[in-house]
C-alpha cells in the first residue's frame, strides 16, 4: 500500500498540520499572521521582554510577558491572528501553530 504524502483524498485526515513562522517585532503592536489553530507556541529571541496579547486585549494589565529565550503556549484560539505582540527590544520571534498538544519537543 502506498504511503500518503498529503491529506488530500485521505480517509484519515490529519487536522493537526502544524505551521512554523518567524516575525520581527518592535515596540509597535504587531498582529501575527493568520493561520487556523487552537494552540500557538511562541519563542522569544528578541533579547528583551515580549508583551503578547490575545482576544483583542492590548493594554498592559492583560499582557503575557515572555522573557528572552523563553517559550510559551497559548491555548483556546481559533486563529493565530488573534494574538498580537510588541517587544522592548526589536528582534525576531518564532511561533508554531497546531490544533492539539502532544507534539514532540524540537
Amino acid at each position: 500500500m502506498p504511503v500518503p504524502t498529503s491529506n488530500n483524498g485521505s480517509t484519515f485526515y490529519n487536522s493537526n498540520v502544524c505551521r512554523s513562522f518567524n516575525l520581527t517585532i518592535n515596540a509597535s503592536m504587531t498582529q501575527l499572521s493568520a493561520q487556523p489553530c487552537s494552540e500557538l507556541e511562541i519563542y522569544n529571541t528578541t533579547g528583551g521582554l515580549l508583551s503578547a496579547y490575545d482576544g483583542g486585549f492590548s493594554t498592559e494589565p492583560f499582557a503575557l510577558l515572555i522573557g528572552s529565550n523563553e517559550r510559551v503556549t497559548l491555548r483556546g484560539l481559533t486563529n493565530s491572528n488573534e494574538v498580537s505582540a510588541k517587544a522592548a527590544t526589536a528582534g525576531k520571534i518564532y511561533y508554531r501553530t497546531q490544533f492539539f498538544s502532544s507534539n514532540p519537543i524540537r
